[in-house]
């Protein structure tokens, strides 16, 4: 005989008052899009559990733009994110990080909080949210929120440093003017695949020049790796063809120092330059739309 049962929260209030029950439980566990908590309930023959639903919560299902500071709810689905006019025209390479997660039936039931939260190594999203330094925003069974950069928060390989009486809410990112960003991966198939390496970069310009840089590679360690070389080689430099052969080249190096011991490094290390050449393509296509 089994016992399921779920609590359904409408708002952050109700929210509160279930994570105070979740303070004193062992077998309570969060459900939004269910995509990988499906398949971790069945791997682990979970039979007496109790869920609690946050797709209800309307706090975490809106995506709004207040100034430079864009707020994304927890729930937003990837193919919300994807298609997010908000997200398109500001955060480019976390919409197309969106946009290539799984299959359509995925897309419309994952969610960015769950990608973060479950801190999945083959994460999508994450570069993207490393690349503008994104925080996130968590409630305590207190009512209290915390506010972390979300790079400190993942721990990785499935660990994070979110308590037990905490759920995570939203994510902040904040934007600049003449910012650009895109990402790219490489899978074993076109479709539905999960990354075997992943790029996000993020470039700040003032005129010709580069003044910013982030860039982070994602599958390739238990979270996102900065490339710091590749954010020290281009400040002050233009966007151009000369700079893509030498982005190329640092991506290869950067795997190399990343995993000198792998079987995949060698596969990595020429794979990188394709999906380089892709994220340099899209920004440099984006660069030319808005001139």
């Amino acid at each position: 005989m089994t016992e399921n049962n779920f609590y359904s929260p409408k708002n952050i209030e109700e929210l509160v008052k279930v994570l105070e029950v979740k303070k004193k439980s062992e077998n309570m566990f969060f459900v939004a899009g269910a995509t990988d908590f499906a398949v971790a309930m069945n791997n682990n023959k979970m039979f007496d559990y109790v869920s609690i639903d946050l797709t209800k919560v309307k706090e975490m299902r809106s995506i709004e733009k207040n100034g430079n500071v864009i707020e994304i709810g927890a729930c937003v689905t990837m193919d919300e994110l994807d298609k997010s006019d908000i997200v398109r025209k500001n955060i480019l390479g976390l919409s197309q990080a969106a946009g290539s997660v799984g299959s359509t039936q995925i897309r419309n039931r994952a969610t960015v909080g769950g990608n973060a939260a479950n801190a999945a190594q083959c994460a999508d999203t994450l570069s993207a949210l490393f690349a503008y330094g994104a925080t996130a925003v968590m409630v305590n069974s207190k009512g209290e929120f915390r506010e972390v950069r979300l790079e400190d928060l993942i721990v990785g390989f499935g660990k994070t440093f979110i308590e037990d009486d905490e759920a995570l809410v939203k994510f902040k990112v904040e934007v600049k003017e003449n910012e650009y960003s895109a990402f790219s991966k490489v899978g074993s198939r076109k479709t539905v695949t999960i990354s075997k390496i992943n790029n996000c970069l993020r470039i700040v310009m003032d005129g010709n020049k580069i003044v910013e840089c982030k860039s982070y590679f994602g599958s390739v360690a238990a979270k996102p790796i900065e490339s710091k070389m590749t954010e020290e080689a281009v400040v002050g430099k233009e966007f151009n063809d000369e700079l893509l052969k030498e982005l190329m080249e640092i991506g290869s190096k950067q795997i190399d120092e990343a995993i000198p011991t792998r079987s995949s490094r060698h596969y990595k290390r020429v794979a990188v330059k394709g999906i380089i050449n892709d994220v340099y393509d899209e920004i440099k296509n984006t660069m030319e739309v808005k001139q």
